[in-house]
Order: C-alpha cells, then sequence, then structure tokens
C-alpha cells in the first residue's frame, strides 16, 4: 500500500512538473506576448486591401507599403503614405465616401486630434472605421503625421487589427 502511494505521488509530482514546463515555454513563445500566427498570417490580408491604395487623384503614393504584426501590442497592421496635395478637409471628405463604399463604418472622427502640449498622444487618428476582416474587427485610421508634430505634407492610412481584440485605431 505504502509503495502505490509512493508511485502515486511520484506521477502525480511528474504531471506538475510537466505541466509547468508548457506552460512556461508557451508563455515565453508568445502565448502571453506577441503576436498569434493568426494575426501574422492576417497581415497579408490587410496589406492587399483596396482601400490603401484609394486615394484623392491629386496625392501620390509615398514610400512602399508596409505591413507586419506589432510584437509589444499583438497586433496585425498594414499602411501606406500618400503625398497631401490637396486640403487636409478634401482628404477627410474623400475617405468618408471611399471608406463607405468599400464596407468600412465610421467609428469616430476627430478633424484635428493634436495632442495637448506637453501629453502623450493617445489618438491621433483624424477619422476611424471599422470593418469585419477574417473573422475580426480591423480598424481603419486616417491620421497626418503633422498632429505628433511630424511632417505636414503627408497623410496616412493603416488598418490594424487583432484576433484576440487588442486593436485600436
Amino acid at each position: 500500500m505504502r509503495l502505490k502511494a509512493a508511485a502515486t505521488g511520484t506521477l502525480i509530482s511528474a504531471g506538475v512538473i510537466a505541466i509547468s514546463a508548457a506552460t512556461g515555454v508557451w508563455a515565453l513563445s508568445g502565448g502571453l506576448y506577441g503576436c498569434t500566427r493568426a494575426d501574422e498570417e492576417l497581415a497579408p490580408t490587410l496589406a492587399s486591401s483596396s482601400i490603401l491604395d484609394t486615394h484623392p487623384s491629386q496625392t501620390q503614393m509615398e514610400h512602399e507599403r508596409y505591413s507586419g504584426c506589432d510584437e509589444d501590442d499583438g497586433f496585425a497592421y498594414a499602411g501606406q503614405h500618400y503625398r497631401l496635395t490637396v486640403s487636409r478637409a478634401s482628404v477627410l471628405t474623400f475617405y468618408r465616401k471611399a471608406a463607405a463604399e468599400d464596407g468600412w463604418r465610421l467609428k469616430g472622427a476627430t478633424p484635428s486630434p493634436s495632442p495637448a502640449p506637453g501629453s502623450l498622444a493617445i489618438d491621433t487618428s483624424a477619422l476611424c472605421f471599422e470593418k469585419p476582416v477574417e473573422g475580426t474587427t480591423a480598424h481603419l485610421a486616417v491620421w497626418f503625421p503633422s498632429d505628433l508634430g511630424d511632417s505636414s505634407d503627408d497623410y496616412g492610412l493603416e488598418i490594424i487589427a487583432s484576433h484576440d481584440g487588442t486593436a485600436w485605431c
């Protein structure tokens, strides 16, 4: 009887150690941090979104399209920058219409979202839209680097999505 109890205790201890080790490996490999495989696979889908190619005829594409997965916050993203050759108001009017035609729903608008002097920028999206993409909610932001004190002659479109719901505009 005593031998059976010792064997049972040893098996339970070995099981607890194995579960603890597996949990540690899972956590270190991205289970608690970083991008999931689903979000890594979502980035190319976001990058192929037609809205990123849509722009006022007077504007010009700047730089290459970018995409990836943010390891710090665990979301997929894709974006495109354009040379600002029309007024900011014209860009905002254009994307309100173009995004709606592409199935995006306006979630919020802040035409001049510059952060207050000395404060952190929380949300610099002039326009924020939502749309279902591959089983999750994608967020499309129209933003202006000048709101962060950067170049005043361009604007950006960025799509962010995450299967665990941590994406936002």
